[in-house]
């Protein structure tokens, strides 16, 4: 069952007000509404609010600056403010650590629609990370230390220059600590694999830039890289866990999590981009792998670099089973797989550049970099 989330509308003016009222509680939310941007901040302080919209004139009803202030009462709330016109002095002020982007509309009956569609997706996000968070709690890890670690409920709507140029905001809520906490979710199934999506977005990263990927893409591809596997979320513990080799049937069932995966993203609009690499990235070039039983230039090309990747990371970092291979030894490993598992093209590029290393000198300082990779000695 969805939660119904809480929304604070702030104008001076009480039609506007309860017009806003109206077009939020549709959407199911819980309204409260203030004239003021003091009485407005007092209500946050006693309780947080996960929407948050006002209204704001220069010098007259600071809604930009309550925008900012409700960051330290409700920090991941979805945050919007009204403004007379698109030419209206606004500075937004964006501070990472506090993941406070706010969303500028002009408060216009024709912008109504935008509005509500924007709220409408912030809601069902904050519904999905909900459901993330069931899932964390009910795994085996301690709750305190997972609650510290992760932030899941972060929600970041980013304003499109173009997109307002064009007069139309095209939605995007796909923060990046969201990614992280639900990386974090995969990974907490089975902490030998931690930092494992966070490298493998990092080796996919590297090796489209060197392969020639369209700019525009390289952000959906490390998405879908960071959240190969979050089909394994569905895999049962005694297999995902076990010790020793899986035998016929337990390989039946982990070969379900991309198929598995692929059904989670496919009910989640903001995840579709990222299909193909959540699916595909266990295809083989020569059609030997699954779940498509796909070949060569057919697997989408962003699983061909995830799959890459996510070889290289299992061969050059220690698990509890076995230990690191030496970095030449998985790049000799590559290249003996080439033309058959993988995109010989692709690791020609990987192996013959270093990109292993590559990664290590340009990422180390990344917060998925966990230390784990393998040196090249």
């Amino acid at each position: 069952m969805s939660r119904r989330f809480r929304a604070l509308v702030a104008h001076p003016q009480v039609e506007a007000l309860g017009e806003l009222a109206e077009l939020l509680g549709g959407l199911g939310l819980a309204v409260e509404t203030s004239r003021s941007t003091v009485e407005a901040l007092n209500k946050l302080r006693s309780q947080p609010a996960h929407v948050i919209v006002s209204y704001h004139v220069s010098g007259s009803f600071d809604g930009v600056g309550l925008l900012e202030s409700s960051i330290l009462h409700s920090p991941e709330a979805l945050r919007i403010v009204l403004v007379t016109s698109p030419d209206e002095a606004v500075e937004l002020d964006y501070r990472p650590h506090h993941a406070g982007i706010i969303i500028r509309l002009v408060a216009k009956p024709s912008e109504r629609s935008r509005l509500v569609a924007l709220v409408g997706e912030g809601v069902k996000l904050l519904n999905l990370v909900e459901e993330q968070r069931e899932l964390v709690r009910k795994l085996s890890l301690d709750q305190q230390k997972l609650q510290r670690r992760e932030t899941l409920l972060d929600v970041v709507v980013k304003e499109r220059t173009k997109e307002l140029e064009d007069s139309y905001v095209k939605l995007k809520i796909a923060n990046r600590q969201a990614l992280f906490g639900l990386a974090e979710a995969i990974e907490a199934k089975d902490p030998y694999t931690k930092g494992h999506c966070g490298r493998v977005a990092a080796y996919s990263l590297v090796l489209a830039r060197e392969a020639g990927y369209p700019l525009e893409g390289l952000e959906t591809l490390e998405f879908g890289a960071f959240l190969h596997d979050i089909g394994k979320i569905g895999i049962k513990d005694a297999v995902l866990l076990k010790p020793g080799p899986l035998d016929d049937t337990e390989w039946i069932h982990m070969r379900e999590h991309p198929v598995k995966g692929y059904d989670i993203a496919s009910k989640i609009e903001m995840l579709h981009p990222i299909m193909p690499a959540v699916r595909n990235h266990h295809e083989r070039w020569d059609g030997s792998g699954y779940p498509d039983k796909m070949k060569s230039d057919d697997i989408p090309l962003v699983a061909r670099i995830v799959a890459i990747a996510d070889a290289y990371d299992a061969m050059s970092t220690d698990r509890p089973y076995k230990a690191a291979l030496p970095l030449e030894e998985c790049e000799a490993v590559l290249m003996k797989t080439a033309g058959k598992m993988y995109d010989p093209d692709l690791i020609d590029v990987f192996v013959k550049r270093k990109l292993g290393e590559l990664y290590r000198e340009d990422y180390a300082d990344l917060p998925y970099d966990d230390g784990q990779a393998a040196s090249s000695s």
